[in-house]
């Protein structure tokens, strides 16, 4: 049985057909993080009432202003106390991403999804690590929307988040079938993609990570400079992570080291700015 026909691959086949419909179901996901992912894809909503959402998570407020008042986001040192403020002073993007950086880390806590805790710990580590190095280089490279890379960074395995819950709820013994992992990889972001869409998120937020795997394709050139950049922290991420990668694209390290932005490499970016990656980084798990 080829994996294209196997059950693994016909249970995704099923999740991302019913995402075409518009059933949007993240199971275990916080509720006030989903009605304000929803919120947020209504153009006409205002500060009033995505504050009025984070104000009934007294976590996720506490997150936010740790997060609006840390030495990433505030620089000058002017304290915010108070949620419409840190709403304010981050911008929907990035409260759309730290949401969803709380969201991911409390769901690896809950009981009912302990058999896939290391799964999600490893979705939130890589999460957090991508984001950072996507905002701080982008912030240096593009001078203007590092927020949009770094929400990028924060849900390009949202896809993957998606079909390890539905998988646990409904079908778990499929978490066995020797297909499940090359399916879980191979569909993650094209499913990822149509969540942010069903989100509302700016599509190029969406092709970007539609298109996460493609510096180990065959059409380097053509990419833009975000799925580009979320494609080289993904790419880098994944060689510390997982060794092993280095077996099936042996020519993944040199692939890596050919992407530049303008006159600068995004190896070279990436090691002056480890200060600011890290600070970043502490923003985000703060």
């Amino acid at each position: 049985m080829t994996v294209s026909h196997g059950p693994a691959f016909q249970f995704v086949q099923q999740l991302a057909a019913s995402l075409g419909k518009g059933d949007l179901d993240l199971p275990a996901f916080p509720d006030a993080v989903g009605r304000l992912q929803a919120t947020l894809a209504d153009e006409a909503a205002g500060v009033r009432e995505v504050v009025s959402i984070i104000g009934s998570e007294p976590v996720l407020t506490a997150r936010l202003l740790k997060m609006a008042n840390s030495a990433a986001m505030n620089p000058a040192g002017r304290e915010i106390n108070n949620i419409n403020g840190a709403v304010t002073r981050l911008g929907f993007n990035l409260v759309r991403g730290t949401a969803a950086a709380y969201a991911i880390n409390q769901m690896s806590r809950q009981q009912e999804l302990t058999p896939i805790r290391d799964e999600l710990e490893g979705i939130w580590r890589a999460s957090n690590e991508v984001a950072a190095i996507c905002y701080v280089v982008a912030k240096r490279v593009f001078g203007r929307q590092p927020d949009e890379a770094m929400l990028a960074g924060l849900l390009h395995q949202i896809g993957r988040l998606y079909i390890l819950t539905h998988t646990l709820r409904s079908e778990p013994e499929l978490r066995q079938d020797p297909d499940y992992t090359e399916v879980l990889q191979s569909w993650q972001a094209p499913i990822g993609a149509a969540i942010l869409a069903e989100w509302g998120l700016p599509q190029r937020i969406g092709e970007a990570v539609a298109n996460q795997n493609d510096l180990l394709g065959d059409e380097l050139d053509e990419l833009q400079p975000l799925p580009k950049l979320l494609s080289a922290a993904i790419l880098r991420n994944r060689l510390a992570s997982e060794p092993q990668l280095r077996d099936t694209h042996p020519d993944a390290d040199d692939r890596m080291r050919t992407v530049n932005f303008g006159s600068d490499s995004f190896l070279d970016l990436v090691a002056t700015a480890q200060g600011d990656i890290a600070q970043m980084q502490h923003a985000l798990a703060a």
